[in-house]
């Protein structure tokens, strides 16, 4: 595979670029896309206010806060944002930022927080599947060695049943358009009966294309609530990358910064990715 996606998305460009007399600073921030990847204490105690608005536990940010200050105790090189800052152009660089790894006392390498399991943190109580299980899903083999083996991602076996369900990768043969591959998914999340409950928050993926293996396969996901101040997006950007929190005012940038990272596509024989918001295709 010509890249590899357990990865969680960054990069985002900004609402436009106007030409002309420069807009007021003021103006400016109100209409930036902001970000932050929780690096003090301030953006923790908003991030976490607002996931306890929208029904996250005290338990499941706590143990949020627990994967946060992990990642972040171990930047040696870069800048991580305290702040909600407003991203230029060319989106949040992370080119410079360097996380070493970890290591258990025989000097082996211990499981890194991904996307799929930073978003089932935080919506785990809401989600329900059928709990039908898949084996043979090779791009979530990592995922269920950590949530076996590392106590940090331990999960119930009914949890676990629900991540399997919920992430694992959606068959596509004998098709060949988009149309085709949507309505693949949308069956796969009706034969497994996943729901998300409740409005508060909502699970975005970007399921991705593997002509290869011909299927489907959740190449990021990440967790979307609506407030009054706008769309708040959370992520883990990446397994080796910080956290993120990416305040949105509508929709269409949401999808725009996601569209926007490169290593969401591959060669030519791959069609364009598919992101929804829970069962409905991201409009």
């Amino acid at each position: 595979m010509k890249r590899m996606i357990a990865a969680c998305m960054s990069a985002l460009l900004l609402a436009g670029c106007s030409m002309g007399q420069a807009k007021p600073q003021t103006e400016q921030a109100e209409n930036s896309i902001v970000y932050s990847n929780l690096a003090n204490e301030a953006s923790q105690q908003e991030v976490t206010k607002l996931l306890k608005k929208h029904g996250v536990t005290d338990a499941q940010t706590d143990l949020l806060a627990s994967w946060v200050k992990d990642v972040n105790d171990r930047v040696t090189a870069g800048t991580l944002a305290g702040d909600f800052t407003p991203m230029d152009e060319k989106g949040a660089d992370y080119s410079g930022l360097i996380v070493s790894y970890k290591s258990d006392a025989d000097g082996m390498p211990l499981p890194e927080v991904n996307c799929r399991l930073n978003s089932y943190l935080l919506l785990k109580n809401k989600i329900e599947t059928n709990g039908k299980k898949f084996d043979d899903d090779t791009y979530l083999i990592f995922d269920l060695e950590a949530i076996d083996t590392y106590e940090p991602f331990h999960l119930t076996e009914a949890e676990r049943s629900n991540f399997n369900s919920l992430f694992s990768w959606v068959p596509v043969q004998g098709t060949s358009t988009l149309d085709e591959h949507i309505a693949k998914i949308q069956e796969a999340w009706k034969d497994r009966e996943i729901k998300v409950n409740g409005k508060d928050l909502s699970l975005i993926t970007v399921y991705l294309h593997s002509p290869f293996e011909q299927v489907r396969f959740v190449g990021h996901t990440g967790v979307l609530a609506e407030d009054k101040d706008g769309l708040w997006f959370f992520e883990k950007y990446g397994p080796m990358f910080p956290f993120q929190v990416t305040r949105f005012h509508d929709r269409a940038e949401l999808k725009q910064y996601i569209l926007n990272r490169p290593d969401l596509y591959g060669d030519d024989t791959e069609l364009e990715p598919i992101i929804l918001e829970n069962d409905t295709v991201l409009s």
